[in-house]
């Protein structure tokens, strides 16, 4: 007779092995999947970005509407996320992992999301580090455990080693301008403070406990504002004696292209 030994060792052969991969997203969920994700669609350019990191580009079946992505992107369909969420077309290209962002997505279309049953990584860095974690952590998700490790290893090194000229510089008062009317800034809770450090700038609003608001204008005139950080097409709000510089559209998007956006803003001081 043979041995339960043995049957177990030949059950072991035959079955399909069940990955069982568990990680966090940045809103602290469990995002489980029983095995590493073949068919992952992405909520936003910088998701799309992560998942190209980490060497997972053949795993994309659609991606967010977006005209930066590299030509290696071209035969990949879009899909929307500027409005309301084609969540036919989203069930019809058979997801088995997505990748949204909390505060870019419609809050409605993530709550269908959850309600789908489709594991969904929520992406939404709260700081530079976070960025470098969920490269780790989609790593793991699409079996790409050693190449998300080495992209996360990858950014951190490359923020470290951009702007070399900014490092020692006093940091200059600055105003990082969203949106130019109604004036929208940022202020103390949000990632992109880490970067303005790192090019030898000072974000002016970070005692304002929040991540984007809306400015008062009466409030700029108020404050020591001797830069000016600006995305916008055009002359930004005029404030007196400042410098302008213009953000790269990386600069935009928190994953791993942030590099390029330092080392831009970096060339201009």
């Amino acid at each position: 007779m043979i041995s339960l030994l043995r049957l177990l060792l030949l059950l072991a052969l035959v079955s399909p092995v069940q990955a069982d991969i568990r990680v966090k997203d940045d809103l602290g969920r469990e995002v489980r999947l029983a095995a590493t994700a073949t068919r992952i669609l992405t909520l936003a350019p910088h998701a799309t970005e992560m998942v190209l990191a980490v060497g997972a580009e053949k795993k994309l079946v659609a991606v967010a509407q977006f005209f930066g992505y590299p030509d290696s992107l071209d035969q990949i369909p879009r899909i929307n996320t500027l409005g309301s969420l084609d969540r036919e077309y989203l069930l019809e290209m058979n997801p088995d992992l997505v990748i949204a962002w909390p505060s870019g997505n419609r809050p409605a279309d993530l709550q269908w999301l959850a309600r789908t049953g489709i594991p969904v990584f929520m992406s939404e860095p709260a700081s530079l580090a976070d960025i470098a974690a969920s490269l780790e952590k989609l790593g793991r998700l699409t079996g790409r455990t050693a190449a998300g490790k080495k992209a996360a290893r990858v950014f951190i090194q490359n923020l470290d080693s951009a702007c070399a000229n900014r490092q020692a510089a006093a940091p200059v008062p600055t105003y990082f301008e969203i949106w130019a009317d109604p004036p929208m800034t940022i202020g103390g809770h949000h990632w992109l403070n880490e970067i303005l450090e790192r090019a030898g700038l000072h974000n002016v609003f970070t005692d304002i406990p929040r991540g984007v608001f809306t400015v008062n204008p009466e409030s700029l005139l108020a404050r020591d504002i001797q830069a000016v950080v600006t995305s916008q097409p055009g002359a930004p709000r005029p404030i007196r004696g400042a410098r302008i510089l213009k953000a790269s559209p990386e600069l935009g998007r928190p994953g791993p292209l942030l590099v390029a956006g330092l080392n831009n803003l970096c060339s201009q001081m």
